[in-house]
């Protein structure tokens, strides 16, 4: 055998163990890629699920706005109920102040939800955004995973043609 014919040998075994390995190394890191991935959008389903179903009237601002209108409604109805037994009003006139108070009341429930309203929409634009830039990361590995596939084939097949073309098939010197 000639030197020629084994490094063309072992031209064509590296060749091959570079190309097996480096198909293991691709698959071990596209799986650490997709582990990501799926963690990535566990927690962008849990921080979409956290905010946007959240109970946007029991938080600390809004329970602080409806406790101040009730404590304001409360102090208003006491001083109508004093102003009407001193000053001998109507009950209508009272039910009327008092009418007054309940508007109010409504008023800032319905700003409230029209803040739960804009909230809410915000989130859902930051979670479709979050969402097509997971989808959009994962499209762009898998199209590079398909290139390097690729690649990997060719220099595989390149080396192996190679590594056969340089051995002298039944044209061995018998010496």
């Amino acid at each position: 055998m000639s030197a020629f014919t084994i490094l063309s040998g072992l031209n064509g075994a590296l060749g091959l163990y570079s190309g097996v390995k480096g198909l293991f190394g691709a698959a071990d890191a596209r799986d650490k890629q997709k582990a990501l991935l799926k963690r990535a959008a566990a927690v962008e389903d849990s921080w979409y699920r956290r905010n946007y179903f959240g109970d946007f009237l029991n938080n600390s601002s809004a329970r602080a706005a409806i406790k101040r209108v009730e404590k304001t409604l409360s102090r208003q109805n006491k001083q109508n109920r004093a102003y009407a037994a001193i000053n001998g009003i109507t009950p209508e006139y009272s039910i009327a102040r008092n009418r007054q108070g309940l508007n109010t009341m409504e008023n800032l429930m319905t700003n409230l939800a029209a803040q739960d309203d804009a909230r809410k929409q915000k989130i859902d634009a930051v979670h479709q955004n979050n969402t097509q830039a997971l989808m959009n990361s994962e499209l762009s590995n898998l199209s590079m995973d398909e290139r390097m596939s690729a690649q990997a084939a060719s220099n595989g097949f390149n080396l192996l043609e190679d590594a056969l073309m340089g051995i002298n098939w039944g044209r061995e010197d018998d010496k």
